[in-house]
């Protein structure tokens, strides 16, 4: 009886290693640095696309640079690394507006709506040239946002 108590108790811990570790090997919530030029002309720009590998919240900081909006997007086939394309899109969260030295968590759908992939597009609020300097992650690790 005892040897079946160990075996079921190891069999256990080994169940949620196994399911912690695949949760976390899952998850995309590295912080991944961004440098995007937005010129006066109004044009938007957008970041490279990371895989968004769950129902999490977008996590965005912005390190340096005056206000800037935007919005996590994603289109169909687009892979990661691939710049996205600010004007075309299959999937666009709410836009949000963020300051220099804030961070924010938004929801982002892309995962949900079986796109693979997910950016950044980034305007300026002033409609004046800027450089934006931050970091941001398509999943985060506490699991914040997901539903």
């Amino acid at each position: 009886m005892k040897m079946l108590k160990r075996v079921a108790v190891g069999t256990m811990c080994l169940t949620m290693m196994a399911s912690t570790m695949s949760f976390i090997k899952a998850n995309n919530s590295s912080d991944t640095s961004f440098s995007v030029y937005v010129s006066s002309s109004g044009g938007d720009e957008s970041t490279t696309a990371r895989a968004k590998k769950d129902n999490t919240y977008t996590y965005v900081r912005l390190d340096s640079g005056a206000a800037f909006s935007f919005a996590a997007q994603a289109k169909k086939g687009i892979k990661a690394g691939q710049t996205g394309n600010p004007d075309s899109h299959d999937y666009s969260s709410a836009w949000h507006t963020l300051g220099a030295g804030k961070r924010i968590y938004i929801p982002n759908r892309t995962h949900a709506v079986g796109i693979a992939n997910t950016y950044l597009t980034i305007g300026s609020t002033d409609h004046k040239s800027h450089t934006y300097k931050g970091a941001w992650s398509p999943d985060n690790f506490s699991g914040f946002g997901e539903p």
